[in-house]
């Protein structure tokens, strides 16, 4: 019995690290157009549901494996995606993103927010529906009281399925604070352009719920107030 023990004991010690530890997909995020960087873009881990915003430098890590499907996105900016791979891993992955010829037309429609909200919604409806859960469906009124089933409720389908829709709905809301805190119209608030309206979105962005709280003339006042830090010279 020791020497089982002693055997499989130096056999987890051979084993590789790599094993045991966790892997992250790491480098720059940039303007194809002039290698200037992009901080706060959103790098999104499909696989896992994951997602960290870009530092003020342009640089990101984000855990991931190899296989995993890797998304970076930002406002205004036509997204990049990336199947990862264990070269990827081990040298980094750059990213040059380039300025989505449609963003204009589409902060000059007010409709689009509240059209592209209803094709996720239908697109989507089955996972923006909660499901059963852990009852099944089940309640006192259905005369057989409550029948817990946790085979359903726990299987890899489900809790895939939850985290979907957990993803879906922070996309939403994201999507929400574009529509309402869009850089062409903040630059146009504030004559802000290039690096220095990107760092302005990135460092002012307003939460979910701050963004829904604002009104339109409300949020006129809040980028005018930010504007006004922003410029502020540092002592």
């Amino acid at each position: 019995m020791l020497s089982r023990l002693l055997i499989l004991s130096l056999i987890l010690l051979t084993l590789p690290a790599t094993s045991f530890s966790q892997t992250f997909l790491r480098g720059n995020i940039f303007m194809y157009s002039n290698d200037t960087p992009v901080p706060g873009a959103s790098v999104t881990n499909l696989t896992t549901g994951k997602t960290i915003l870009a530092t003020p430098a342009g640089t990101y890590v984000i855990e991931a494996r190899n296989k995993d499907i890797v998304v970076f996105s930002f406002t205004g900016l036509t997204s990049d995606t990336v199947k990862v791979e264990e070269q990827l891993l081990k040298t980094g992955y750059d990213v040059g993103l380039k300025e989505d010829p449609y963003t204009l037309k589409n902060v000059t429609v007010t409709s689009n927010y509240q059209l592209d909200s209803l094709r996720r919604r239908n697109e989507y409806s089955r996972y923006f529906e909660k499901g059963p859960g852990i009852t099944g469906g089940n309640r006192p009124p259905d005369g057989v009281g409550i029948s817990v089933s946790p085979i359903s409720h726990f299987s890899k389908k489900s809790r895939e399925q939850r985290k979907f829709r957990k993803q879906l709905l922070k996309n939403e809301e994201e999507a929400y604070i574009d529509y309402v805190f869009s850089p062409v119209w903040v630059g146009k608030l504030t004559g802000l352009k290039n690096d220095s309206l990107r760092q302005f979105m990135y460092q002012y962005r307003p939460s979910y719920k701050l963004a829904r709280s604002l009104d339109h003339t409300d949020m006129i006042v809040y980028i005018n107030d930010r504007y006004k830090e922003f410029i502020r010279p540092k002592r």
